[in-house]
């Protein structure tokens, strides 16, 4: 848990905003005292802020539509570059005059080079304050100074159809936005044979841009499947996806899919993440497996790609009847779990 990022947010009013991704959950499960505004591209985040009292956005860090400007922002530089230039390019336009943008990181977290591009953009000289193993970069905008040029953020907020996609809509925000994920890629060659003839109810747990709803969609045009994800960009992939491709179906946020009607689906398909931000979080596929089993109708099945260091076959034991490892092949294991 950062201690800067802690002091900076219990000193705050009702006059500041708060950026969080994923790497500002431990500050919320701490119980952090924070009077202003969270805004988060990460639905469990803005979730719990709000049970936490704080007033809570959710988006894929979309300043332009906060209605109101705050006398300081504060965030915890992300894990992606294209996020960070993003932020750094839209946050003036939040803030009042000799408003303040404070950015936190650790050394790793690149803070060192956000600072010096922060600076440059706020047409300011670099402030750059070092607290223990942690700094912060303030940047104040000066209503007589002129802003810098835009930092290059890979036109974070543009959904694009891309090549590599094989056409799919998606952007950056979420992992690997710019490719198939080779795991996602193995997992979907065994659709045709261990999912039904027949239409089913279907479950994308974790889907990204969509690229397995899309590959079940190929495979039987009449089932229905709900996709859910985390990350707002993700989200946004995924229905303009859904909209370009007709799927019978529905985009709905979610936590590991915590919010499906336990026993309602035929079928789960996931390739469940292991990093939460900076960190490896191992009980991830923990959580993504028993959601699935949870969702599961008695009859059902869920197919999963993980990591081969990833113990799958332990973690599930107790939840599903039988697991098989239907295929290991370029670092991944892809598994049948059966209700």
């Amino acid at each position: 848990m950062s201690t800067l990022l802690a002091q900076l947010l219990s000193d705050s009013d009702q006059d500041t905003l708060w950026i969080a991704d994923e790497n500002s959950k431990a500050q919320l499960k701490a119980g952090l005292p924070f009077r202003g505004t969270l805004l988060s591209n990460r639905w469990d985040i803005a979730q719990a802020a709000e049970q936490a009292g704080i007033t809570a956005l959710f988006s894929d860090f979309d300043l332009g539509a906060v209605e109101r400007n705050f006398s300081r922002i504060v965030y915890p530089v992300s894990k992606e570059k294209a996020a960070v230039h993003h932020v750094i390019n839209t946050a003036a336009a939040c803030l009042h005059a000799n408003g303040e943008l404070i950015l936190v990181g650790s050394k790793n977290s690149g803070i060192k080079t956000y600072a010096q591009k922060a600076a440059q953009r706020f047409g300011r000289g670099k402030n750059l304050q070092k607290h223990g193993t942690e700094y912060a970069s303030h940047n104040q905008l000066n209503s007589d100074a002129t802003l810098g040029a835009l930092l290059d953020d890979s036109n974070y907020r543009t959904l694009r159809k891309l090549d590599p996609l094989n056409g799919l809509f998606s952007k950056p925000g979420l992992f690997g936005w710019n490719k198939v994920d080779v795991g996602s890629a193995q997992l979907a060659q065994h659709f045709s044979k261990h999912l039904p003839k027949t239409p089913f109810n279907a479950l994308d747990l974790g889907c990204g841009f969509g690229y397995l709803s899309i590959q079940l969609a190929h495979l039987n045009p009449d089932a229905h499947i709900v996709a859910t994800d985390n990350n707002a960009a993700a989200l946004l992939a995924c229905q303009s996806n859904f909209d370009a491709s007709g799927i019978k179906g529905e985009v709905i946020a979610g936590d590991a899919g915590a919010q499906i009607a336990s026993g309602s689906v035929d079928v789960v398909v996931c390739n469940p993440p292991f990093h939460q931000g900076f960190q490896v979080e191992g009980d991830l596929t923990d959580r993504f497996l028993a959601e699935a089993a949870r969702a599961l109708r008695t009859d059902g099945s869920a197919l999963f790609v993980v990591n081969e260091f990833i113990p799958l076959a332990r973690k599930a034991e107790g939840l599903f009847r039988d697991v098989s490892l239907l295929e290991k092949a370029k670092g991944f294991c892809v598994f049948r779990l059966a209700k």
